[in-house]
């Protein structure tokens, strides 16, 4: 007689079983966080269960080393070889004991255990129940006595990176760091300006149901606390906003595009940057955005058609060759070049595990490439604004410092609306400093002559 062979149970699709599928894809198979969260949500009816799947997923992935750190502590075998699917279930299991005060102890583990036993079966089942129990007898383990090693795993940032930082800027600098690295932050935006005043937008944010918190150190700018169904409000619709952080905004008001320049956005996708420097130019003149991927490039054309920009044409092309067949030279050239991303930690989550130390100096010597070949592409008496949303001084000041080595016909040019952030051959925002996001730029002159 042939045995039938049982099949799982189908998990419901709950906010719980959602986060434990994307966060095991994340974990496993490197999907980017926001992308397949924005897929996920359409999958739940109520905004509190999209706001829950929310929290669990960027929560787990913001806390993850000390998630693990508490599992490991309450696993007697080998964590990491664990199936993904239920590390998943565990770190979310842990997460709500750990952080979500709104939920009890006994509904986190009994649908944790639900969740494992459905994808698993009873031995899973069983582990997950064994595991978050002692969890709540003992409670999270203190940290180790090593300074970088507690930052580490209490921000939860890569050690490598803690160390890195600490050896430039001392263990107190570093830890302030990773503490704004780990904050949960809201979401950042800008006016429309050529739609709509600032003070008109929060009237109409509140009309939705959303609370503006106007950004003191960048006019224009605010926080919205609460932003679950921003994205399908009609003031986003109505193109009165697009999403960007302050310390992005700092490379364009270097730039300082004006409605008679001609200007160059070599790396332009998303588009934040493009779009701003359109808006501070009235929508007029020239804003050329290029960009070497294609679908990336179809967003800033996406954002400009919702903000209603006619300033800007989209080019397809790689910054280190570009040449404009209608414009030899710009009077402005941004360079948002790519790098570490280690100034935005805190809103890649994903990213935070996946950026390595070797990373640093090949993405310095292709940085370097592209400065070469966008000094090119400047008109005399033009400015090149090189930035990018790194700490690393590879990618930062000593590329400019080489850079200046390199090209006798540029200076370094000052501008005192940013002198708080002013240090050597640029300026640099430190994640503390504004909303958990770091950045660097370096304002550039092309000489005359």
């Amino acid at each position: 007689m042939t045995r039938t062979k049982k099949k799982k149970k189908a998990v419901p699709v709950t906010a719980r079983s959602l986060a434990a599928d994307i966060l095991m894809r994340i974990e496993r198979d490197g999907s980017f966080a926001d992308r397949i969260l924005a897929v996920a949500e359409g999958q739940l009816q109520e905004r509190r269960d999209r706001s829950f799947l929310r929290e669990l997923v960027l929560g787990v992935l913001r806390n993850k080393a000390r998630l693990d750190h508490s599992l490991k502590n309450c696993y007697t075998k080998d964590f990491e070889k664990l199936d993904p699917y239920i590390a998943a279930v565990l770190r979310c299991g842990v997460y709500q004991m750990r952080f979500m005060d709104s939920v009890p102890d006994f509904a986190a583990v009994n649908e944790s255990v639900d969740i494992a036993g459905r994808h698993a079966g009873r031995g899973a089942s069983g582990l997950v129940n064994a595991i978050l129990r002692r969890f709540g007898r003992e409670g999270e383990p203190p940290f180790p006595d090593d300074p970088v090693k507690s930052c580490a795993l209490e921000f939860s940032h890569p050690e490598w990176l803690v160390r890195r930082w600490t050896d430039v800027f001392g263990i107190d600098q570093a830890t302030e760091i990773c503490r704004a690295g780990n904050e949960k932050h809201s979401v950042m935006l800008r006016t429309a300006r050529h739609r709509i005043s600032a003070d008109e937008l929060v009237e109409r944010f509140s009309t939705e149901g959303f609370e503006a918190v106007p950004v003191e150190t960048m006019p224009g700018f605010f926080s919205i606390v609460e932003a679950t169904g921003l994205f399908t409000s009609t003031v986003f619709r109505e193109g009165l906003f697009t999403v960007q952080d302050p310390s992005a905004a700092m490379a364009v008001k270097l730039l300082d595009p004006g409605p008679d320049d001609i200007v160059l956005d070599l790396c332009s996708a998303p588009g934040g940057k493009t779009t701003f420097c359109a808006e501070m130019m009235d929508d007029k003149g020239t804003v050329t955005a290029v960009d070497v991927n294609a679908s990336r490039l179809g967003l800033v054309q996406e954002s400009a058609d919702r903000l209603g920009l006619n300033s800007i044409r989209c080019v397809e092309g790689d910054a280190l060759s570009y040449r404009d067949k209608e414009q030899e030279t710009f009077t402005k050239v941004l360079l948002d070049a790519p790098c570490s991303g280690t100034g935005v930690l805190g809103k890649r989550l994903d990213m935070r595990w996946r950026v390595q130390e070797e990373d640093m100096a090949r993405l310095a010597a292709v940085q370097g490439e592209m400065l070469d070949h966008a000094a090119g592409l400047v008109a005399e008496g033009g400015t090149l604004v090189y930035s990018t949303c790194t700490l690393e001084h590879e990618e930062n000041e000593d590329q400019i410092l080489a850079f200046l080595e390199r090209h006798s016909n540029f200076e370094l040019a000052v501008d005192d609306s940013f002198a708080d952030y002013s240090i050597d051959n640029g300026y640099r925002i430190l994640p503390q400093m504004m909303n958990g996001s770091g950045a660097f730029a370096a304002k550039l002159r092309k000489k005359n002559g």
